[in-house]
């Protein structure tokens, strides 16, 4: 695997065992290290990721689309400016994104992206991307298992850690920045969401603190996305 790229800017450390987690802000050089997180995180267990079935589009489509929304001009749940990167000695070795989901989740990404497709601003109409037929019915399955947020909750998503880092803290530390961020910002409560099935991130999730909230279940989702639905865990500070 490529490595990515190595800029520090120190905003939380955390020691594991033999290693030093440092946590701190994304910039322009993560970009590829971000949307490599984005897609890792919405594949899980399954043999596809999720973007790939909601676009009807092969992985390399999916990866530009996410590109291009990573730097898309409002933020929002999957902004390149929303991302923290945790390194291992130096080493980016897994990303997660923190937001408000009143104001930077899903309508906002839905915005952006029907922003991104338009034909006057380069979009399936002038050829920067490809149409993207049937999306808007996938769209609906995957929102019929798709919680609501919880309310006043500080979001947290998009989290993954390359495979050889996995077990060395990262996980723990990145979680840890995240909620302290919430917490700063006087949330009384964090989410995340996760994949039915995911069971070694609904671990670290419940190692952390959180406890699942709502279980969403659907045939027509498991059927196009092949996993059964979604969860939102959630923990109070």
């Amino acid at each position: 695997m490529r490595q990515f790229g190595t800029r520090i800017q120190t905003e939380t450390q955390t020691r594991a065992p033999a290693h030093v987690v440092t946590v701190r802000q994304a910039d322009e050089g993560d970009l590829d290290f971000f949307v490599w997180a984005m897609i890792t995180a919405a594949t899980s267990h399954l043999s596809r990721s999720c973007w790939e079935v909601l676009f009807g589009a092969p992985a390399e489509v999916a990866t530009e689309v996410l590109r291009a929304l990573a730097r898309s001009p409002r933020p929002h749940w999957c902004h390149l400016s929303r991302c923290r990167v945790a390194e291992v000695d130096g080493t980016p070795a897994g990303a997660l994104t923190v937001f408000d989901p009143a104001a930077e989740g899903i309508d906002a990404l839905a915005g952006e992206f029907a922003a991104l497709t338009a034909a006057e601003n380069g979009g399936p109409g002038a050829g920067a991307f490809p149409a993207f037929p049937g999306m808007p019915a996938r769209q609906a399955v995957f929102a019929s298992c798709a919680p609501g947020d919880y309310p006043g909750a500080w979001g947290i998503e998009n989290v993954a850690v390359l495979p050889s880092f996995r077990g060395t803290g990262v996980v723990d530390a990145l979680l840890g920045h995240a909620l302290d961020l919430g917490r700063a910002r006087g949330r009384e409560h964090a989410q995340v969401m996760c994949l039915d099935g995911n069971v070694r991130a609904q671990r670290a999730w419940e190692r952390n603190g959180f406890e699942v909230r709502a279980d969403y279940r659907g045939r027509d989702f498991e059927a196009l996305f092949g996993c059964r639905g979604l969860k939102l865990l959630v923990q109070a500070y």
